[in-house]
C-alpha cells in the first residue's frame, strides 16, 4: 500500500468555526498576533474593515485570509483561509482564539465537493483537461477570494471558449455570427493592459472576457494574454457592478 501523498503546499484549504466573539474583537486579536508572534515575524496584516482581514509574509505561501460573518442573528462564523504550506500559521490563528471558537463544515458548493467562492473555482479549474491550453495565474486565485461573483457555470463557460480561441482563429468564416462576435471581442487589445509574471517573464495581458452573472448584478472580467505556446494565460481577474 502507498503512502498517502502530502498535498501541494500552494493547495488551497479552509477552516470554519462558530465564533462568539464580535468582529472587532476578532481583529484586534489578529493585530495582537501579528505584531508579537515570532511566527508571523515577516508578515503583516491588511484589510481596512473589522469582517475580513488578509495576512501576507514573505515566509508565506499565499495570503491568509480570515473573514468573520453573520449570516444568521446572534451566529457569528469565522473561516480561515490559507495555502496548505501555511497551516501552521493558521494553526496558531486557531490557537489565539480557541476559547472563542467551536469547528464546523465549512458552506461547500451545492453538489460539489469544493467550498463556496471564486478561489476554489478556479484552483478546479486548474485540475481539469482545460489546463492544457490554458493557464491560471497565481494572482488570479489571490484576487478571487474577495469575488461577490459566484456564476460558477457563467464562468466556466467564458474560460472553455479562451481554451479554444485559437483554434477559432482557424475556423472564423464557419462559425455562427454570435461566436464571431464573441472572437472580436476577445481578440480587441485594450490600451491599459494589466502585466503577470509567468515562468519568470512579464506578460502583457492585452485582452478580456466578460461573464455576466444570472445570479446578480456583477460582471467577472477576465484578463488574459497569448503565449508563445499557443496557450492562453489568465492572469488577473476583476468585477464591476453594471
Amino acid at each position: 500500500m502507498e503512502p498517502p501523498t502530502s498535498p501541494s503546499p500552494t493547495k488551497l484549504k479552509i477552516r470554519a468555526y462558530a465564533c462568539t466573539l464580535s468582529a472587532r474583537k476578532v481583529k484586534q486579536g489578529l493585530l495582537r498576533l501579528v505584531e508579537t508572534s515570532p511566527a508571523f515575524n515577516e508578515s503583516w496584516l491588511n484589510g481596512e474593515y473589522d469582517v475580513g482581514t488578509r495576512i501576507g509574509g514573505f515566509n508565506q505561501y499565499g495570503d491568509i485570509i480570515v473573514r468573520h460573518s453573520t449570516p444568521r442573528r446572534g451566529k457569528n462564523e469565522l473561516t480561515i483561509e490559507h495555502r496548505a504550506g501555511d497551516e501552521a500559521l493558521a494553526a496558531e490563528i486557531e490557537s489565539n482564539f480557541a476559547k472563542s471558537l467551536t469547528p464546523k463544515a465549512p458552506r461547500m458548493v451545492v453538489g460539489r465537493k469544493r467550498p463556496e467562492g471564486m478561489a476554489y473555482f478556479f484552483e478546479m479549474i486548474r485540475e481539469t483537461p482545460l489546463k492544457r491550453r490554458l493557464s491560471i495565474a497565481d494572482a488570479v486565485i489571490e484576487e478571487a477570494h474577495d469575488l461577490v461573483f459566484d456564476d460558477y457555470r457563467e464562468a466556466r463557460s467564458k474560460l472553455e471558449f479562451l481554451a479554444m480561441l485559437t483554434r477559432l482563429s482557424q475556423l472564423q468564416s464557419s462559425l455562427d455570427e454570435r461566436i464571431q462576435k464573441a472572437y472580436r471581442e476577445a481578440n480587441v487589445r485594450h490600451r491599459q493592459a494589466k502585466v503577470c509574471l509567468h515562468e519568470g517573464r512579464k506578460v502583457l495581458l492585452r485582452h478580456q472576457l466578460h461573464a455576466m452573472s444570472k445570479h446578480h448584478d456583477h460582471v467577472l472580467i477576465l484578463h488574459f494574454g497569448k503565449l508563445v505556446s499557443g496557450r492562453i494565460l489568465v492572469g488577473w481577474v476583476e468585477e464591476k457592478k453594471v
